[in-house]
């Protein structure tokens, strides 16, 4: 087994940097895959301390083949941040797993991110493998341990060089608006409002222009039926981008290292989609901007 690249990104959060870090470590190869942390610069004079606690952690990191640590002076935004940090480690290996720091895994997430990432090298409709997977209704009779389905996770995902540098970073505004309707039936009711705001100024989001790339070339991403990510500690109110109520739901896989069933061939089984995608659809957002108001 090839044992990829991690690349983690950090800023102002050392407690969840902590956990993500003692989950990491547990996993089957880490200390056979390179590690890289990228921390973002404070915003202003009161985060500095924080940042530099991250840095403290970041430089103790133990329990890998190797740990490089690059930490930004200036405060980019994870957007960017997260574009240059893949872009740079990208320019040295074929493959990489992506982390951010609030992200909890289970202990087979390296083995299963390792995993799909040599099976569907070679097989280019594949976009990603995702390691999140929100609670999916499975057929009877379905068989696998993974599905296929549009619109890659941005919480615990990996890629190969060759599809990361397909993608259009900064695509027209003209393009949006002539893919909007197609993107949304592709992707989810919000996506085309997501990409416009990124246009506009009102987000940094790197993950809805993967998508779109994603989208623009046909592509799907592989994802577990059980979750190797928990998300949770995103949700706790200190989050940059994430509020304190999440209309997602998942069940994580607590089975360990194991053979995994994997489709051959890329089958769209269209229920499990379905049942993904709903996550996405204007009833179960509309409730969220409700929680989001209570929860504020």
């Amino acid at each position: 087994m090839i044992f990829s690249p991690i690349i983690l990104f950090a800023f102002n959060r050392p407690d969840a940097l902590k956990a993500s870090l003692a989950a990491l470590k547990e996993n089957f190869g880490a200390d056979q895959s390179d590690l890289f942390i990228f921390i973002d610069g404070p915003r202003d004079e009161a985060e500095k301390e924080k940042v530099n606690h991250v840095a403290l952690i970041s430089n103790q990191a133990s329990g890998f083949k190797s740990v490089t640590v690059y930490r930004s002076e200036i405060n980019r935004g994870l957007g960017p941040s997260i574009i240059a940090g893949v872009s740079e480690v990208l320019s040295s290996f074929d493959r990489a797993i992506v982390l951010e720091d609030d992200l909890v895994v289970t202990p087979d997430f390296l083995h299963w991110m390792n995993v799909g990432l040599e099976k569907y090298e070679a097989v280019t409709e594949v976009f990603s493998i995702c390691g999140y997977t929100n609670n999916v209704k499975v057929p009877a009779g379905y068989r696998f341990e993974g599905y296929f389905a549009p619109r890659s996770s941005s919480w615990g995902w990996a890629t190969w060089k060759d599809r990361w540098e397909s993608v259009e970073w900064n695509p027209s505004m003209e393009d949006i608006l002539r893919n909007s309707r197609a993107f949304d039936r592709w992707g989810g009711s919000d996506c085309s409002k997501m990409l416009m705001g990124w246009r506009e100024g009102h987000n940094k989001s790197w993950a809805i222009r993967f998508c779109y790339g994603e989208f623009l070339q046909g592509k799907v991403s592989l994802f577990p039926v059980l979750s190797h990510v928990d998300p949770s500690l995103g949700f706790d109110g200190d989050g940059t981008n994430c509020r304190k109520y999440s209309r997602f739901r998942w069940t994580l896989d607590m089975d360990g290292v194991r053979e995994y069933r994997l489709p051959e061939d890329v089958i769209h089984d269209r229920a499990l989609v379905r049942s993904a995608l709903c996550y996405h659809s204007l009833p179960r957002r509309a409730w969220s901007r409700l929680m989001y108001f209570i929860y504020r």
